[in-house]
């Protein structure tokens, strides 16, 4: 169950059920045995609230303008969740691959990519062929249970599993809640219950006798793309239909819903639904008037056109505008810069991703660097940068701050489908094209086979080349772009020549021989009779065993001993599931290659004091766990990446005429180093700091630049709570230095030692907020008495 999800009527959240399992567990399972043996629930525990939501810009006098949220208890979610979870490894392989909503393993762009597929072969097509968008009336509370039952069953679900679902349908009821009364309650008699985790799944298995009915419709034909034929693809309720000729297939396509909607109770919009002509030739025979025809149509939230180039332009562009506006409005906002990468992830991130995931083509050139300068100028609210935005975009464990670098999470998706490509096992509505347009090529090794730009353009379509440049980019940008690897392919490829030009030997090729790894074992190339023992390979082929072991030979193909495998299908191989794979893409792919330049300054200025080894590893882990407040961990941040303005940097600027420290009489340039520590005053301000924290803590925590101002304490063994003590005495210290250069200039201990006990204080309050461990919580009281009470009698 989902943390933070709104209860039911009963009130009970699900956190409740996950931090008393142990007591709830027992007396919950006996009481769904008790329902599934009488065949219901109690009426009490199966009834729903709904809660309505205004439509934005709706008249809020109607009815129909608002949008009702439907909140189910707890305990009935929870046992539809396990229904669930035993339907859905199943779901697979009883439903087509025309439909991608809510099964496990399929993609919402497996659909879009598949129409832009077919738009883009069809644009020369000399057949009257045309795309249908079907507006689908209420459709989950549409459905007819006695139709549902019978499909169950057709499905051979099994009696006890229907039973089992059965028991969630057997009279349930509702009530509307409306500002602070709830109306009394009424049966609900058809519909998949909204908020029920197996609703989706059952609705998905309700429409399949649909799509299976237009797949063997003999009258309605379907688009032939490449030698394979489509008939419809679907999300959930949201159908596309491909209609290989408009007129005559029309007819038999509303005859076929008018009676699928006399069993289940679907019902199209027909007004709303979109026809989209396709190709050089217009339908001649009348159409129904009641399906509009359109220029362009909204699909799975992408405005769709005749043109696929079109499309990416359009789509991309438009997300670029939206975005525009919204970060010249909120860039009013007296953000921090925490807080403003924060927004770019929670809200901008997710809608570039959206198109990005969606739509396998480029967006317009130049589109990444004017994001991203566009981010950069919100990030900073127009003014210079002080950080390089591709140092913000490094790992919060790398010295960044995790902001997004959206070209590299296009890459990310762009290289997606090589898990359908590398995967000869997996079926997806577009493979079957890709395979076709592909040849003499397999899919798998399209990007081992070094295939020139132009040709893969002209010849592979945009698509399919769009994808082999992002991975020529990736591979070169990681520095991974092997030659010679186990999967590197024998035929059809640009990298080993036979008589100048790629080759292909079918008598081989068809017996299983296609890569590198197929002729190699552990000792290297194997001999021509191991290889005709293994793959029953003619003899009469020997000869082109010899002339490949010369090519190999020629081309620098390492036959010695075991080849390596490829980075890339190393990570893609490794996947059991789909699920996360964008973000193991996004991390090979953004990984850094190169320190920071600013650890190559703090190791030549360290070394100076006698502190010459620095683990990295350590202070940028810690510098995200210094504090649960943002705003501290920031302040730590600019510490460790220098961005104060010290007097020599303002210096450089011309801010100033001098670059001399004018807080102390040592008459030297105000350098970050002397201005953080060397300083007389903040030399001796760190003393006073040192001697204290080693009482608090018992332990001696000496000077050191690198811990004070880098948090480096891996030399110092400290428990977890002591290192949290640490860390909020220094936050504390580095609040005062960040703003030592207003007057009057002082860094007197009462001060940083009532920031230390406000630091405390909050940290005590998050602690018991989160639910910490009784031993965090009493440190942290320790602590605030010991400071508190030392504050008091002036003795720290």
């Amino acid at each position: 169950m989902k943390k933070g999800k709104s209860p039911g009527w009963d009130g009970v959240p699900p956190e409740l059920y996950l931090a008393f399992w142990d007591i709830l567990g027992p007396p919950l399972l006996d009481m769904i045995n008790k329902a599934v043996d009488k065949g219901s629930f109690n009426p009490s525990i199966n009834t729903a609230i709904i809660t309505l939501l205004l439509k934005p810009n709706k008249d809020p006098a109607q009815c129909s303008n608002y949008r009702p949220l439907s909140l189910l208890n707890g305990d009935v979610k929870l046992y539809a969740k396990v229904l669930a979870m035993r339907l859905e490894s199943h779901l697979s392989r009883l439903i087509h691959n025309d439909q991608t909503g809510f099964i496990k393993g399929r993609f919402t762009s497996d659909n879009l990519r598949r129409l832009l597929h077919i738009i883009h072969e069809t644009k020369t097509t000399d057949s009257p062929c045309s795309v249908l968008s079907l507006d689908a009336e209420k459709a989950f509370d549409r459905l007819e249970w006695p139709y549902l039952w019978a499909t169950l069953d057709n499905f051979k679900l099994g009696p006890q599993f229907i039973k089992l679902i059965k028991v969630l349908y057997a009279n349930p009821s509702a009530m509307v809640y409306t500002g602070n009364t709830c109306s009394s309650l009424f049966p609900i008699l058809r519909g998949t219950r909204q908020g029920c985790p197996l609703s989706p799944l059952l609705f998905a298995l309700s429409l399949e006798p649909l799509a299976q009915k237009i797949r063997q419709h003999p009258s309605v034909l379907p688009i032939l793309v490449k030698g394979t034929e489509h008939r419809i693809s679907l999300y959930a309720d949201d159908i596309l239909l491909y209609i290989g000729d408009t007129g005559s297939s029309l007819t038999h396509l509303l005859s076929v819903f008018d009676l699928f909607g006399s069993i289940s109770g679907y019902k199209i919009n027909w007004s709303k639904s979109s026809l989209l002509h396709l190709g050089s030739i217009i339908p001649t025979s009348p159409l129904p008037s009641s399906i509009p025809v359109v220029s362009h149509f909204k699909y799975l939230g992408i405005d769709i056109s005749p043109s696929i180039f079109h499309i990416a332009s359009h789509n991309f562009q438009r997300a670029f505008n939206l975005i525009e506006k919204d970060l010249q409005r909120w860039s009013k906002l007296p953000n921090s810069l925490q807080a403003r990468v924060s927004i770019i992830k929670m809200d901008i991130l997710p809608r570039v991703n959206f198109y990005s995931s969606m739509i396998p083509l480029a967006p317009p050139r130049g589109y990444w660097d004017r994001l991203h300068s566009l981010i950069s100028k919100f990030i900073y609210n127009g003014k210079k940068p002080r950080l390089k935005l591709r140092t913000l975009q490094r790992d919060k464990t790398l010295g960044g701050l995790g902001l997004p670098n959206f070209k590299m999470y296009f890459w990310s998706f762009m290289l997606r489908p090589l898990l359908v490509w590398l995967n000869p096992e997996v079926s997806v509505s577009w493979k079957p094209i890709e395979e076709n347009i592909s040849k003499p090529y397999r899919l798998e090794d399209l990007i081992y086979s070094k295939i020139p730009p132009n040709e893969a353009k002209s010849q592979l379509g945009p698509i399919i080349s769009s994808l082999l440049r992002t991975c020529h980019s990736v591979l070169n940008l990681t520095n991974t772009n092997l030659k010679w690897h186990k999967h590197s392919p024998i035929f059809n490829n640009f990298s080993i020549l036979i008589g100048n030009k790629p080759f292909s030997f079918p008598r081989w090729r068809d017996k299983g021989v296609n890569v590198l790894q197929d002729l190699m074992n552990n000792d290297g190339l194997r001999s021509f009779s191991d290889l005709q023992s293994a793959y029953s390979l003619p003899g009469s082929t020997f000869f082109f065993y010899l002339q490949l072991r010369s090519a190999m030979k020629a081309y620098g193909v390492p036959w010695g001993g075991p080849l390596p495998i490829h980075p890339l299908q190393e990570l893609l191989a490794s996947q059991g599931q789909t699920r996360g794979i964008v973000s193991k893409l996004y991390k090979f792919i953004s990984d850094p290659r190169a320190r920071l330049p600013v650890e190559n300054i703090w190791e030549r200025d360290l070394s100076f004091m006698g502190d010459i080894e620095i683990c990295w590893d350590t202070v940028w882990e810690n510098l995200h766990n210094t504090s649960k407040n943002p705003d501290h961990q920031l302040i730590h941040f600019k510490f460790i990446h220098r961005m104060y303005l010290t007097p020599r940097k303002r210096h450089a600027m011309k801010i100033i005429t001098s670059p001399i420290c004018d807080l102390c009489t040592l008459k030297v340039p105000g350098s970050f180093m002397h201005m953080y520590w060397d300083c007389p005053s903040v030399a001796s301000f760190w003393r006073q700091i040192s001697t204290t924290l080693s009482d608090l803590l018992k332990f001696d925590i000496s000077l050191s630049p690198s811990l004070f101002l880098l948090n480096d304490d891996s030399t110092l063994e400290l428990s977890s709570q002591q290192k949290r003590m640490l860390w909020a005495g220094l936050t504390a210290a580095k609040k005062m230095l960040a703003l030592r250069w207003q007057p009057p200039h002082l860094l007197p201990w009462q001060q940083w030692a009532n920031s230390f006990l406000d630091i405390v204080m909050m940290e005590r309050s998050v602690a018991r907020m989160h639910t910490a461990s009784q031993k965090t919580i009493r440190a942290w009281d320790a602590a605030y008495s010991l400071i508190k009470e030392r504050v008091q009698h002036n003795a720290i």
